[in-house]
């Protein structure tokens, strides 16, 4: 049997409680909003509703991380200050502002205390979506393969208007780390411009597809790393917690005409940070062709060559904030220092801290 969590306990135990003291104070609540509000939050169902239902317009619950139930208040009341104003001066909307009246003059403190109550439950609820990164909703999928293999690693994938895209508002909810091979088996990859996806049953047939995928690229040393990649997850005593490491990640998946491929891209799933490595040896990347040309075209072609690498390097950067590694020839010939720089982007370091309410209870 699975060991409970003492935190998720003491956590279950101090939203009853909150419940339970949010119920005790309804008969006043009720009464406060009586005479402002013409009756209509007296009763529960309704009067939750009243609070919590513009809560996603006054935080940006897709991207926020909240550490604390004082810190949700405060960006929950920041959001409602911010909405109250515009209304006042566009005239919209005047729920925000009679929200805002009701808390800061002094004449109902049984629905402030309520309305307090309400939020500090609200984040304990669902805690486990606040307090990690989350994907911005741009960079919440990502398309890689060769020139005939092209698929999407999304975080909650559907299939819309022809192609895949996000839930967006159930990417906070998703419970595995993302961009974690535990992630991948659970989405499983998307086949661009098909109802089709191709699912994994086990983590061995996932890598054997990874290494299908090196090996088509032809490169020798990006079949190096693959092997070795394959080895580190065999052997690590939690291989499903190690992030993916995405090959040939696609530019713009979606031109007709290919563009840009990146080698490698490795995302940390607890600081969302992009690590890229791109293998470039001279004979692929730079090596200039064609019939004999005088010095000032060769000047010509190298310096086209130059712009196109750069130009590649800007684009990722500005597209998906990827800084990443060049490895020319003279990395190649030691493989084994290129995988020790990989390899660390690939042992991601510890979960952000979590608070320690069973502790915190007994205080």
């Amino acid at each position: 049997m699975a060991k409970r969590d003492p935190n998720k306990t003491a956590r279950n135990k101090m939203i009853d409680a909150i419940k339970g003291q949010r119920r005790a104070l309804q008969p006043k609540v009720f009464l406060e909003l009586a005479a402002v509000e013409n009756g209509k939050y007296c009763n529960e169902l309704s009067l939750n509703a009243f609070i919590g239902s513009k809560t996603s317009e006054y935080i940006h619950l897709t991207e926020a991380v909240i550490n604390s139930p004082l810190e949700y208040l405060n960006k929950w009341i920041l959001g409602l200050k911010k909405a109250a104003e515009e209304a006042r001066l566009t005239g919209s909307n005047p729920r925000h502002r009679r929200m805002l009246d009701l808390i800061i003059i002094k004449k109902y403190p049984s629905f402030t205390r309520y309305l307090s109550l309400f939020l500090q439950g609200s984040f304990l609820k669902h805690y486990e979506e606040h307090y990690k990164a989350k994907p911005k909703i741009e960079e919440s999928e990502y398309w890689f393969g060769n020139n005939d293999d092209e698929f999407g690693l999304l975080v909650t994938p559907r299939f819309a208007r022809g192609n895949w895209e996000n839930d967006k508002s159930e990417i906070r909810h998703f419970s595995h780390p993302y961009w974690t091979l535990s992630h991948l088996l659970e989405t499983g990859l998307c086949y661009m411009g098909e109802n089709k996806k191709r699912n994994f049953t086990a983590l061995d047939d996932y890598l054997q597809f990874f290494r299908d995928l090196a090996r088509r690229t032809k490169s020798q040393y990006q079949l190096d790393i693959a092997d070795r990649y394959i080895a580190y997850v065999k052997s690590h005593e939690e291989p499903l917690s190690i992030p993916v490491l995405i090959p040939e990640l696609r530019y713009d998946p979606f031109k007709t005409k290919h563009e840009h491929r990146l080698d490698f891209l490795i995302i940390n799933p607890w600081s969302l940070k992009k690590s890229g490595f791109e293998v470039s040896p001279w004979s692929t990347h730079g090596q200039l062709v064609g019939a004999k040309k005088t010095m000032a075209e060769h000047n010509r072609d190298a310096k086209e060559n130059f712009e196109r690498e750069m130009e590649k390097h800007k684009k990722y950067w500005r597209k998906f904030g990827i800084n990443y590694v060049t490895y020319t020839d003279t990395d190649l010939k030691n493989m084994n220092t290129i995988w020790e720089e990989i390899k660390r982007n690939l042992e991601i370091g510890e979960a952000p801290d979590q608070l320690e309410l069973a502790i915190i209870g007994e205080l």
